[in-house]
């Protein structure tokens, strides 16, 4: 029979896995919205850069390296966030696939057999007369 120390430890272990599977999540979740976050300046960006090129070529203006540059590293920048960001997930995830788990091996428990419950004498099936 499992003793109580024995159930203790499998508890233990459940709430480790759950509390590491919870830390995993909300690093991924949290880099992903990070993620998002530098998109949307990018956009931003491009919009921005879009705008000061389309304002150039309407009014024949040569392209002023000083308007498109902060623009452009902004972006760049971004873009290697992004980056920086996949690689942490990518890292994070190798990392919670590779931390062994409580479940996995079979000396944590003890496997006790079913008993039997004693069975109710069959009555013989009633015919009508």
């Amino acid at each position: 029979m499992a003793t109580m120390d024995d159930l203790k430890g499998m508890a233990t272990g459940a709430a480790q896995t759950a509390a590491k599977t919870a830390k995993y999540v909300a690093l991924v979740s949290k880099k992903r919205l990070a993620i998002l976050t530098e998109q949307e300046k990018i956009r931003r960006n491009y919009t921005k850069l879009g705008k000061i090129y389309y304002k150039d070529y309407v009014t024949d203006e040569e392209a002023d390296n000083a308007e498109y540059h902060p623009l452009c590293e902004s972006i760049s920048a971004s873009f290697r966030r992004i980056n920086e960001l996949r690689e942490e997930i990518a890292e994070a995830k190798a990392e919670y696939a590779a931390a062994p788990d409580a479940e996995e091996t079979e000396e944590d428990f003890d496997v006790v057999p079913l008993i039997d419950a004693p069975e109710a004498e069959e009555e013989e099936p009633k015919t009508e007369e």
